[in-house]
């Protein structure tokens, strides 16, 4: 009986789930930063930097690149993972699904000093509203799943950020990323129990038919950016930031009544859905010529604070801290348009391979395309100061494979029952498309 009673505690705690995370690191925020790969800490004068470098909502040199009064920008963005998985005899690994990204983008810039005559006061707030608000699931550490691709960017996400420009040359900053976890209370009454053989193994199971109710509640969690920007001349720009971790979890309690033979079970849980690591970046932006500017960024992530979904349930380490370069460029090829370019590498996370968990992930090479187009000459409108903002990437996942090592497992038993045995190689691509209208007033 004691083996049916852990069948049934397992099989209530799969109902429970939550998530919580954004786009913004994944793939970028806005236009600009999905065109640019990143590429964005050094890069000042847009309501993006509320999360790339909040000291760029007021930057310093050029009075062309301090904007104006208000500026907004609606956006939309849309990405599709094509993924596979395969054991060593070639057959498919069954994984959990990555859904497509889809959902909205807004941001807006504005002088909180300008009104009262007090140049360089400057804020930020942009906003991911995802297509479908506040959906999510939770899989076990040893179930195949790809970590990064799951239903990180199904939940709102918020930055709001403030920009001081202190003199021409520094400028500095900080912001809030802001998430939304859930504690849950489950409540379940069982209605009947069949103890039977079970097709696969022939071994007697309890099958249990409940029904549920369940009661949550959302909670902010808040995450702090920090930046300086440095414009030692109007043609070089430097950025740095830091942004502090952010953890969003899920945790309550579920009781069943009315358990035959047992009376009330019940359970507490905790799940980590999304982890966003402490990062540190260091970023130049130069003008190298008239409408031509690069920049370069690179970025620590401490992964290796992280934690799986399940709360390192086989054990800690599993994550170790990346580097991650990446490049843009901008050349503005006339007077309405301009072409920008990005590249950058980001390397896994998930390390410590070969145990019992299946931490689907891969280096990826993120590469990017997009294009601005200024509305007042093509509509003949000088007044109009407008943009359209156009930005794809690509990113292709370097092929991986795991093979799994006996010294890691209990027993034989628990090693030839792993989903992952005795290997698999997994890899593939992620294409995402967005656009979006600026203004400035």
């Amino acid at each position: 009986m004691r083996g049916h009673c852990a069948r049934l505690v397992l099989g209530l705690l799969s109902a429970a789930a939550a998530a919580e995370a954004s786009v913004e690191t994944d793939v970028g925020l806005g236009p600009r930063g999905v065109a640019l790969a990143g590429s964005r800490a050094a890069r000042p004068g847009s309501y993006d930097a509320v999360f790339y470098n909040p000291a760029g909502l007021a930057p310093g040199g050029a009075t062309s690149e301090q904007g104006g009064h208000l500026e907004l920008e609606l956006g939309a963005l849309y990405g599709r993972p094509v993924v596979h998985a395969t054991r060593a005899d070639g057959t498919p690994l069954p994984a959990a699904t990555t859904p497509d990204l889809a959902g909205a983008v807004l941001g807006m810039r504005f002088s909180v000093g300008q009104p009262f005559g007090v140049d360089g006061l400057d804020a930020g707030v942009a906003v991911w509203l995802p297509s479908r608000l506040f959906r999510w699931n939770i899989v076990p550490d040893d179930d195949p799943h790809w970590w990064l691709l799951t239903d990180r960017h199904q939940v709102v996400s918020a930055h709001f950020g403030l920009g001081w420009r202190i003199d021409r040359w520094l400028s500095i900053g900080a912001a809030l990323r802001v998430g939304f976890d859930v504690e849950t209370f489950t409540r379940g009454e069982v209605t009947d129990v069949t103890v039977g053989p079970d097709p696969q193994s022939g071994k007697n199971v309890i099958r249990a038919g409940t029904q549920f109710g369940t009661d949550a509640t959302v909670y902010g969690t808040v995450s702090p950016l920090f930046g300086v920007l440095l414009t030692p001349v109007d043609q070089l720009r430097i950025g740095l930031v830091y942004r502090h971790q952010s953890v969003v979890d899920d945790w309550g309690e579920t009781r069943a009544s009315g358990v035959p033979g047992l009376g009330n079970l019940g359970y507490g849980h905790r799940f980590t859905h999304y982890f966003e690591p402490s990062s540190f970046t260091a970023a130049v932006s130069a003008d190298l010529a008239p409408g031509l500017d690069v920049s370069v960024d690179v970025t620590l992530h401490r992964y290796g604070d992280a934690t799986t979904t399940n709360m390192d349930f086989f054990g800690p380490g599993r994550f170790g801290d990346t580097l991650s370069p990446a490049a843009g460029v901008s050349y503005r090829t006339s007077a309405a348009t301009s072409l920008l370019l990005g590249y950058r590498f980001a390397p896994s996370p998930v390390d410590n391979l070969g145990g019992p968990t299946n931490l689907l992930d891969n280096d990826r090479h993120n590469i990017g395309l997009g294009s601005e187009l200024r509305l007042a000459p093509l509509l003949g409108a000088p007044a109009l100061d407008a943009k359209l903002v156009f930005g794809v990437q690509h990113q292709i996942f370097v092929e991986r494979s795991e093979h799994k090592d006996f010294r890691r497992f209990t027993d034989d038993e628990a090693l030839e029952g792993n989903p992952g045995y005795p290997s698999y190689r997994h890899g593939g691509h992620l294409l995402v498309g967005t656009v979006g209208l600026e203004a400035r007033w």
